[in-house]
């Protein structure tokens, strides 16, 4: 009779070190989800943060192509605000003079006129 009580004490005996085993499994497995969830944080915020950095640089890239127009227009305004400026654009395309000038311009051939046929022999002109 001492060999069924010793199978029964060797029972209990595996199952303390199941249940030993299963808190290390949960733990394992506990860890191994808190890695998995660094590791998936920091890889989001690593592409997060590649993606503001590219819209970082095209801002950069458009501030200063906004800054070299602006710098062109404020050019073109000083051009357009000069004296000599305005007075050729009111010389050509208005055609102003100052007073005292003459204007002189190119004779320039028609081309609605025919040209001309000189008259047959023996025609008498007529006044």
């Amino acid at each position: 009779m001492e060999q069924p009580s010793s199978a029964l004490s060797a029972k209990p005996r595996a199952r303390r070190k199941r249940s030993r085993r299963q808190p290390l499994r949960v733990g394992r497995v506990l860890l191994l989800f808190i890695v998995l969830y660094l590791f998936y944080s920091f890889l989001h915020l690593g592409i997060s943060l590649y993606k503001v950095e590219k819209e970082l640089e095209f801002y950069r890239q458009q501030k200063a192509a906004l800054l070299e127009e602006q710098a062109r227009l404020k050019e073109e305004i000083q051009k357009l605000n000069s004296d000599t400026y305005i007075e050729r654009m009111a010389r050509e395309e208005l055609g102003l003079i100052r007073p005292g000038e003459k204007i002189i311009l190119p004779a320039k051939p028609a081309t609605d006129i025919p040209p001309y046929v000189p008259p047959p022999p023996g025609h008498e002109f007529r006044d």
